[in-house]
């Protein structure tokens, strides 16, 4: 991809693909959905 696309496109893909996740997680896994990072982290650290 690197080789066809070259860096900056391949970085963009790949910065577009983990927002997608991120905003996917944030809003349908149950465990976080509603809750800030704050809380989230602080779920996390307690695990």
């Amino acid at each position: 991809m690197n080789q066809y696309f070259g860096m900056p496109v391949t970085f963009l893909i790949h910065g577009v693909i983990c927002l997608v996740y991120f905003f996917f997680v944030k809003t349908s896994v149950p465990e976080t959905k509603g809750k800030s990072l704050e809380e989230i982290e602080k779920l996390l650290q307690k695990g």
